[in-house]
């Protein structure tokens, strides 16, 4: 349906009204952040742009449905700008890094003293060969597959980490890891979906950072000029992705 063209601004209303929204989210002391919705003025509700109510939140994240619905808005962007299998491949080819590296470190003398840590040094490292089989040989996974590889990635790479018999910085030096899971979760993932994400790994990287600052020796100025910067870039890395791409699909509606 066309949409009628202000004469006097030569722009059109919704666009109007999203840049009011915009203006009023992000300039200080204009009161709550609100986004715009079309809902605002209809019959019925306050005619105020800044008036807000829980119903008119056009991506509520409790509908399961209209996540799956901005999920594959996110990712037929992508397939519009490359190859999806392209992407995939990449995505395994990380993957399968998670698993090199923790055979790696159990071939060259780093795997746990111990079997039961040494099963779950190995246990990560099928894991993240499986995973990266099936990144190959499958179809774009759902939203709720597709968090679920995340978690599972995070949780899989903390136990490589915490299990593995080595020295502190190579320790620390694995949970880059974490950042890249945060690419593909700051893209593709919804807001609880990436909060779950950044909650869960910053955890284990102070655990990981935590546990060599008590038992390998390193002085707590060394472990907290480590620790900063790690938790920096998964922190704002995805959260970045995130906004950049939630502004475009807003953009796009």
């Amino acid at each position: 349906m066309a949409t009628a063209r202000d004469g006097r601004s030569g722009t059109y209303p919704a666009q109007q009204a999203y840049g009011a929204a915009f203006t009023t989210a992000f300039t200080p002391g204009s009161g709550p952040r609100a986004e715009y919705s079309p809902h605002l003025a209809a019959p019925g509700r306050p005619s105020d742009e800044n008036y807000y109510s829980p119903d008119d939140e056009m991506d509520a994240d409790e509908d399961l449905g209209e996540l799956e619905r901005r999920y594959e808005w996110i990712v037929g962007l992508m397939s519009s700008f490359t190859d999806e299998r392209l992407v995939r491949w990449i995505i395994a080819f990380f993957t399968a890094s998670m698993g090199v590296c923790a055979t790696l470190e159990i071939l060259y003398g780093f795997g746990a003293t111990n079997p039961i840590a040494l099963g779950v040094q190995i246990g990560s490292a099928v894991f993240a060969f499986t995973a990266a089989l099936w990144w190959t040989v499958t179809s774009w996974p759902r939203l709720r597959t597709a968090f679920g590889f995340v978690i599972l990635s995070d949780l899989g790479i903390a136990a490589a980490n915490m299990s593995a018999n080595m020295p502190p910085a190579y320790a620390v030096g694995k949970t880059a890891f974490f950042v890249v899971l945060g690419l593909f979760a700051g893209v593709f993932l919804d807001r609880w979906m990436l909060l779950t994400h950044i909650g869960l790994t910053g955890t284990l990287v102070t655990a990981i950072i935590g546990y060599n600052l008590l038992f390998q020796d390193v002085p707590p100025l060394g472990a907290l000029v480590v620790w900063a910067p790690v938790m920096s870039l998964i922190v704002a890395l995805p959260a970045l992705l995130y906004t950049f791409v939630r502004a475009v699909r807003l953009d796009q509606s």
